[in-house]
Order: C-alpha cells, then sequence, then structure tokens
C-alpha cells in the first residue's frame, strides 16, 4: 500500500482544519456566548468569557497556520489558475481569523480582560494572549464606558462577523477542492 501523496494529505488537512475552526467559532458565538449572557452576575460572565477565550486561542492558532500551509500548497500545486486563485482566497479567508480576532476584536479582548481580572481574579494563564492589549488607551475607554454584558455582546457579534468570514474560506476551498 502507498502513502499518500503530500497533495492529498494536504487537501484532507486544509479542509478539516478550515471546517473545524468555522465551527469553533461559530459555535462559541452561537453556544458558548449565548450562556455567558445568561450568567447570574458579571464576575461569572467574565470568568466564562476568559475561559473560552483561552481555549478558542489554542485551537485558533493551529488552525491558522495549518489552513495557511495546506491551503497556500494547493495553491501552489494547482493545476490552472482559476483553481489556483479559489485556493489563494481560501487561505486569506480562512487564514485571516485569528488576525481578525487579535485586530478588529484587540479592544474588547483586552476591555473583557480587565474585566475579568477586576471581576473575577487574576488569570491563572498570565499569558500574551490575554495581556496583549491591556495597555491601550482604547481599550482602557472601552473598558470604563460598557458593562461585561455590553462587551460581550459586541464581541459576540464581532466573531460572527469572522465566522462568516471563515466559513466562506472553506466553502471556497471546497468547491477549488471539487474542480
Amino acid at each position: 500500500m502507498a502513502l499518500p501523496s503530500l497533495t492529498s494529505l494536504a487537501k484532507v488537512a486544509s479542509i478539516s482544519s478550515s471546517g473545524i475552526f468555522a465551527g469553533y467559532a461559530s459555535a462559541l458565538s452561537d453556544a458558548a456566548l449565548t450562556a455567558i449572557l445568561m450568567a447570574p452576575d458579571e464576575a461569572t460572565m467574565a470568568k466564562q468569557w476568559r475561559i473560552q477565550f483561552l481555549k478558542g486561542f489554542q485551537i485558533a492558532m493551529p488552525a491558522t497556520i495549518i489552513n495557511i500551509l495546506s491551503w497556500s500548497y494547493l495553491a501552489y500545486t494547482a493545476k490552472t489558475s482559476f483553481v489556483q486563485k479559489l485556493f489563494i482566497a481560501a487561505t486569506l479567508m480562512t487564514g485571516c481569523g485569528t488576525a481578525f480576532a487579535w485586530t478588529a476584536l484587540r479592544y474588547i479582548n483586552g476591555a473583557l480582560s480587565i474585566k475579568a481580572d477586576k471581576l473575577a481574579g487574576g488569570s491563572e494563564k498570565q499569558s500574551y494572549v490575554i495581556r496583549y492589549s491591556l495597555a491601550d488607551k482604547g481599550t482602557k475607554k472601552l473598558e470604563e464606558s460598557c458593562s461585561t454584558k455590553e462587551l460581550a455582546i459586541r464581541w459576540k457579534q464581532y466573531n460572527a462577523l469572522r465566522c462568516v468570514v471563515l466559513v466562506m474560506g472553506t466553502v471556497v476551498g471546497a468547491y477549488a477542492l471539487s474542480l
């Protein structure tokens, strides 16, 4: 029995990783954040958001790397320029999920991190992922002007937009794989 080719492995990795990332990000918006918003108090809400945020980061970073590498390889090996362009689009759309979270959600992530520290105690994981935007003026202003619930609702809305882009990238990639 022959080993699978690198192209076959890239196809499986790209569609699997993209689907898992899009599904998980969607579950955060639809299920986890909905449950978090029903928390009895702001301290519980902030603590639960932080747990989900850290878990999401653990999935997002490897998925983003796999997405970029596998879709890019498929673009490089594509037989036609049309399929190559589709793979490039899939690379960009599925690869931007983490960058979106670190840029468009920067102040919201920071403000929710501050709320979590104030209301639920310091994080067990004082990592860069929690601390990267705490010193920003926009973060501090947002934290002071919004409740934890308002911030969580904003986070849910921005994350839903991110999910649309991730799902679109997965669909474009799947279409390219079918050609």
